[in-house]
């Protein structure tokens, strides 16, 4: 789809309400710590995480999920600290692009990152509508069925930081708790949507497992694609594996090679000053 049309399209289905954000840790690559720092990719969280379990050896590749679990079993205090220092957002350093996204007249936003940053965007600028933090694991209620356009639900899939991290979905056996589970009602809404409505997906793989899961369990494809009548959607991300486009495009998924940044520039601001919110 070529740059015009997305940004025509887009804002069309924006302007009608119908679009709903998605994001993934790529979005908050920008956005600081308060000690100056970026937000962590996953990766660098994990190495991160080494140096609290296993301070002074040589780095392997043990992954972030049991990384996090070894350090939430043999060094809570150390894994709370590191949270709480790495993943919440200086609201005073956040860079204005980020306002954009959150001026934008979403349906809503889903996130699986459990960092604050729409906590932050809120202080940190004038939006034209409140947020609405909702957060899975942490006793909020799923999202709205029908959104109120007065205000905009941001709905933490995995948790927030403000749980602590025995709130979170990233252990490996958190993830196998929320596998285990006979109905995630925050990850049965986003399927929902993602069958109903448009979605713009910005840095994520989509390679969620409880995503998978709601999806199978929705469209009971045996372990086959899933094969679901549904809106185009757009997924902005520098780089994704070959394969995981093929699989996305069958989705009605197609990839937008830019950066968060750059996508803001070139086709989310153009849209945001003909709605009137940049």
């Amino acid at each position: 789809m070529a740059e015009g049309d997305i940004t025509s399209d887009l804002g069309r289905q924006l302007a009608a309400g119908r679009v709903v954000l998605f994001t993934g840790a790529g979005f908050s690559v920008d956005a600081k710590a308060h000690d100056g720092s970026p937000i962590p990719s996953g990766p660098e969280l994990a190495d991160e995480l080494w140096q609290i379990c296993f301070p002074g050896e040589r780095r392997d590749g043990s992954a972030l999920s049991d990384l996090f679990q070894h350090a939430l079993t043999e060094a809570p205090d150390e894994l709370e600290a590191l949270l709480r220092r790495r993943l919440t957002v200086d609201a005073a350093r956040l860079p204005a692009f980020y306002r954009v996204w959150f001026a934008l007249p979403w349906r809503r936003i889903y996130t699986l990152n459990v960092d604050d940053l729409a906590s932050a965007a809120a202080a940190r600028f004038d939006l034209p509508r409140p947020l609405v933090i909702r957060a899975a694991l942490a006793g909020d209620p799923p999202p709205d069925e029908v959104p109120a356009s007065s205000r905009l639900e941001v709905v933490h899939l995995n948790g927030h930081v403000r749980s602590g991290a025995r709130g979170v979905t990233f252990s490996t056996t958190q993830y196998g708790a929320r596998l285990a589970t006979e109905k995630d009602p925050h990850y049965a809404a986003l399927v929902h949507d993602f069958c109903e409505q448009p979605f713009v997906f910005v840095g994520t793989r989509l390679d969620e497992s409880p995503l998978w899961q709601e999806l199978e369990r929705m469209a009971g494809a045996n372990g086959e694609e899933p094969h679901l009548p549904r809106p185009r959607s757009l997924l902005v991300t520098p780089h994704i594996e070959r394969a995981r486009q093929s699989l996305l495009e069958r989705l009605g998924v197609a990839w937008v090679p830019r950066s968060t940044r750059d996508f803001t520039g070139e086709v989310l601001l153009p849209i945001a000053r003909s709605l009137g919110v940049a």
